[in-house]
């Protein structure tokens, strides 16, 4: 099961740095179009037709790394004051109520891609489908629910050996 955590995290993380270089790509594209405005009056054609549809994969490639390093914002009001097996207990509610939340986004993201699909949606200046890139941002969004399926399954485990440790991953090895 170790050997699971760490595999669905490796992924997570390599999918997360495609998405900063995509991220990076466009504030690059972005700038150098501004430049050529405002130096030259020629700006780069389609720069907001490649913005749009990247920007959603951008943001979907980054959920599953977010949420399998647990760097969700969060406010521990009685964590602090509970104890380790009441915290633990918080960190499993908080856990199941994120599954819920990214279930229901993923969930909304495939009848949303198959009607860009069905409409033959494109971008105005460059043309290009836009069901593809939506299509990706499913995906990673339903790749997010994977990871965050884990991260439940680590946060009971945490549960059940006492609220004793942080690590997923190391709950998991202790109770199988």
């Amino acid at each position: 099961m170790h050997k699971i955590v760490r595999d669905a995290k490796a992924m997570a993380r390599a999918f997360a740095l495609v998405g900063f270089t995509g991220l990076l790509l466009l504030a690059l594209m972005t700038t150098l179009d501004v430049l050529l405005r405002w130096l030259f009056q020629t700006p780069i054609q389609g720069v907001n037709d490649v913005s749009s549809v990247v920007m959603a994969v951008v943001i979907a490639v980054c959920v599953p790394a977010n949420l399998a390093m647990k760097q969700n914002i969060k406010v521990e009001v009685f964590g602090a004051i509970a104890g380790k097996r009441l915290n633990a207990l918080l960190e499993l509610f908080a856990s199941l109520l994120t599954l819920v939340f990214i279930v229901a986004i993923a969930w909304q993201f495939v009848p949303y891609a198959r009607g860009l699909y069905e409409n033959g949606d494109k971008t105005w200046v460059l043309g290009w489908p836009i069901w593809p890139w939506w299509s990706l941002a499913a995906v990673m969004m339903w790749f997010a629910v994977l990871i965050q399926i884990v991260v439940l399954i680590g946060d009971f485990c945490n549960v059940v050996l006492g609220g004793n440790s942080e690590a997923p991953a190391h709950t998991l090895d202790q109770l199988l």
